[in-house]
């Protein structure tokens, strides 16, 4: 292989595939970033075996020009030093025997090569059909539930991820803990239909975090979404990624988020959400839950914390339906729901003292969250 590539391509690929690249493995070719020079692309690749990438360059004057074709693979973590310290606008990378020979201008260094033949394939999917879907769109999705997702400590695994669950045109998207539900959907436009009536997935956190970085928030900028029993490809003009899938089933998301309030309240979004950080800022360093309380009376919602560090109360003027209520959540929970709504005024959904609260946007009915209280002293087991 011999190109010459302008140092600016060279460094935005790098920077795309190395976080693909594990910090620890057993199997030393996975350190490593692939290099295949085509006719028309230059395409670096990279994998951790869970999930892997490959991001297209063009064959252009001003990008690259491919000298001569072939596949190589260079240790991920000098190359991607060394390219950061480049000042010249273009590198060149010739391999004989097993070693990269890359230079620009008066530099010059010499990397030993991985035989391309035994690095992973990344692509492992088989199937045909395909859902087109915008880019911009599909990362608001990612950030409104992700949060809610289980940490690793989980003995369901399943949970570390989020659902994907596409049906009559309608996408959903899913992540819970066991103590919390983000939820949201969207309807897909003619641009976006299928021919594929239904699947679902459940697709890992890492990496939807990673599709996060990567995608545009262009509302124009498309992908294609490729499901199958065991992978999930995600590709655009310049990235494929692909990832294994989880096993496991999620609750039925639809009847849990079902509830019958006892309570409604309608509220400014950031000011409920700031009286929330307030209260925090002494409930988390009083008690190991984080705890704040809301008591519901007529067109208020008091928020209140209290430690053996000091006391918080803080009254948000809103609209209510129903009964006084007096409830406890984790602060961080709240939180973490609060920041994903974008509406100016946000619905509380209340079913009863010890059952959960549904957040949803005013103006809209496709993005939910649920969180269960925290059962305080006193209340009925």
């Amino acid at each position: 292989m011999k190109i010459v590539i302008s140092r600016n391509e060279l460094a935005s690929g790098i920077s795309a595939v190395e976080k693909f690249v594990p910090s620890k493995t057993p199997i030393s070719i996975l350190t490593g970033i692939k290099f295949s020079a085509y006719d028309d692309f230059l395409c670096l690749s990279a994998t951790n075996l869970d999930m892997g990438i490959e991001y297209k360059i063009k064959n252009e004057s001003d990008k690259l020009s491919i000298l001569e074709g072939g596949s190589i693979v260079i240790g991920s973590k000098i190359l991607s030093e060394i390219i950061r310290r480049i000042s010249e606008n273009t590198v060149e990378f010739d391999s004989r025997e097993n070693k990269a020979y890359i230079s620009s201008g008066q530099f010059n260094m010499v990397l030993p090569c991985f035989d391309a033949m035994d690095f992973p394939e990344i692509s492992r999917n088989n199937s045909s059909d395909g859902i087109r879907l915008r880019q911009g769109m599909f990362k608001d999705m990612i950030k409104r539930t992700i949060y809610a997702r289980a940490d690793d400590t989980t003995s369901r695994p399943q949970l570390t991820g989020a659902l994907i669950d596409y049906k009559d045109n309608i996408l959903n998207m899913v992540a819970l803990d066991g103590f919390r539900i983000a939820w949201c959907c969207e309807q897909l436009n003619e641009t976006e239909a299928s021919d594929i009536n239904e699947f679902k997935t459940i697709v890992p956190g890492d990496t939807l975090l990673e599709i996060l970085r990567i995608f545009k928030d262009d509302e124009q900028a498309y992908f294609e979404l490729y499901a199958s029993k065991n992978s999930v490809e995600f590709l655009t003009e310049k990235f494929l990624i692909t990832s294994r899938v989880l096993d496991g089933d999620f609750i039925d998301y639809n009847t849990v988020m079902q509830i019958k309030p006892k309570t409604t309240a309608i509220v400014t979004t950031d000011e409920l959400r700031l009286a929330v950080e307030r209260a925090s800022v002494l409930a988390r360093e009083g008690n190991t839950n984080n705890l704040v309380k809301f008591y519901i009376a007529e067109n208020s919602i008091e928020v209140q914390a209290e430690t053996e560090l000091g006391r918080i109360t803080d009254k948000v003027l809103c609209n209510t339906e129903g009964e006084e209520m007096l409830i406890a959540f984790n602060a961080g929970f709240f939180i973490d729901a609060l920041k994903t709504i974008f509406s100016p005024e946000i619905k509380l959904h209340f079913s009863d003292e010890t059952g959960p609260c549904i957040i949803t946007a005013l103006e809209t009915d496709n993005h939910k969250n649920f969180i269960l209280p925290v059962r305080l002293r006193g209340d009925n087991p």
